[in-house]
């Protein structure tokens, strides 16, 4: 019943459009009375079509939002995303007889030992022969100083000397054979009197018996005895003296002042060469303190004006280390000697080998961390003071065989960083996640210790736009 009346609809409503196409104008006067019975039939009630209307509509905006934003899903999980790409660049593999990896850290590159250079002596500078980053040879000259009063001190300490010479000499030579003639004659004539007084003391002591002289006389020709005497022994002993002249203690003194000027004179010639000073040991220069001009001085009085005490600092830039401060919590994968992997900025392609060279006995209690020097084997030419650098400590293996632990640089911005470190790979035009562990930051990227072989394609943006999964379209070639 209800097929039928909707065919008769179908077909008045047909007649209706019919007629209406032949009187545009005003078709409901022309229309028949059959014809407007049967519109009226299909009327709908005015209440029940506002009803039905406001849910039809609601129906229908549902469905045409549904099915906008379904076709809108679809072409975005079905269009490729644009990223940029780059690839992961293998590094050198550490080397396996060395051992694996245990701990990163970074640090600076400082010389092993740093030499100040200074004045023994006080003086103002005459001549500055070096300058920054010069590099100089054991012994060479690197500056003078004005040396008129030390070249007039050791004229005066020569001088000393000279004297001094002369006087041991003399002594050593003994007395002249003049004066030991002149000493054995003296002591002929003091005999000689002696004699003429013992006889002269004889007569008169006759005289004096047969009372023809008096007891004066007689007493004064015993004292010209007497004094005939004394002078003949004086003259003995001084006869004695000049033959066995100089003795020891006079040679002895003498020597001991020609030691004295010998020393005077050598200090006055070390004066002298210290007033050129040169370089202590093979090295390059790293600062200049002082100018011509200024005046240096062998003692320390603080602040920068006024005299200095240092003229140079130098270091021997083949002799390096790194100082590190390492987390004291990884304190204990580091020990003394432990082989190392060193990479410095100013040379990121190259590694260098060294070895724990010192570990500091105590730590910081505000940084948390324990002061550690790796000594560089062998560093190049290209590897300065104070450059970053990066060490990787490693563990002795137990197997002689054991293989090369592989590691990549990849860039900072390929790296999602959180609680398991990741980063995505293209595979198939859809990109993939891939969690990895992480090593040093370089100059060219951060280091992958596992996780990658090297030459896979990464992501490096936008990283934040990424599912597992989503198709991605290179933008960039990597």
């Amino acid at each position: 019943m209800t097929i039928l009346q909707s065919s008769q609809s179908h077909e008045t409503y047909k007649t209706y459009e019919t007629y209406k196409t032949y009187s545009p104008n005003d078709p409901d006067a022309a229309m028949t009375d059959s014809i407007k019975s049967e519109l009226n039939k299909l009327r709908i009630d005015k209440a029940r079509k506002r009803r039905n209307g406001g849910f039809q509509k609601l129906a229908v905006f549902a469905i045409v939002i549904a099915l906008i934003a379904g076709a809108v899903y679809w072409q975005r999980a079905n269009s490729a995303i644009p990223v940029s790409v780059t690839k992961a660049e293998a590094i050198a593999p550490a080397d396996a007889s060395a051992g694996t990896p245990v701990l990163t850290a970074s640090g600076y590159v400082i010389p092993r030992h740093v030499i100040e250079v200074s004045s023994k002596i006080i003086g103002r500078v005459k001549d500055m022969l070096v300058t920054r980053g010069d590099r100089v040879k054991a012994g060479d000259v690197l500056m003078r100083i004005e040396d008129s009063d030390l070249q007039a001190q050791l004229r005066s300490a020569a001088a000393r000397l000279a004297s001094a010479n002369a006087k041991v000499a003399e002594m050593k030579a003994g007395a002249r054979p003049q004066e030991i003639q002149a000493a054995r004659a003296a002591l002929h004539s003091a005999e000689a009197t002696l004699e003429n007084a013992r006889l002269d003391f004889e007569r008169k002591q006759k005289l004096a018996a047969s009372r023809v002289i008096s007891n004066q006389e007689l007493d004064n020709a015993r004292a010209a005895y007497r004094v005939a005497a004394a002078n003949v022994n004086s003259a003995r002993e001084n006869l004695k003296l000049i033959e066995t002249w100089p003795r020891k203690e006079q040679l002895d003194a003498a020597l001991a002042d020609q030691r004295q000027a010998q020393a005077n004179l050598e200090y006055a010639k070390t004066q002298l060469d210290e007033s050129v000073i040169k370089a202590p040991v093979d090295g390059t220069i790293l600062e200049r303190v002082v100018e011509a001009g200024e005046l240096v001085t062998n003692i320390n009085y603080g602040g920068e004006r006024g005299a200095k005490s240092s003229v140079v600092s130098m270091a021997n830039l083949k002799d390096l280390q790194v100082e590190l401060d390492v987390n004291e919590n990884d304190l204990p994968h580091v020990f003394m000697h432990q082989a190392c992997e060193a990479r410095v900025d100013s040379a990121p392609d190259q590694v260098f080998k060294g070895e724990v060279d010192e570990i500091a006995p105590q730590a910081d209690r505000q940084k948390g961390t324990v002061q550690v020097k790796v000594k560089l084997l062998g560093p190049s030419d290209n590897v300065l003071p104070d450059v970053s650098a990066h060490v990787t400590f490693l563990a002795k293996n137990n197997g002689k065989n054991s293989p090369a632990v592989k590691r990549v640089l990849v860039p900072a911005t390929a790296v999602v960083k959180g609680s398991a470190n990741a980063v995505w790979i293209v595979s198939d035009g859809r990109a993939v996640s891939r969690t990895v562990k992480i090593g040093a930051e370089t100059p060219r990227g951060i280091e992958v210790i596992e996780g990658l072989v090297g030459g896979e394609t990464l992501i490096t943006s936008p990283l934040d736009k990424l599912t597992s999964g989503a198709r991605v379209e290179v933008k960039s070639n990597p």
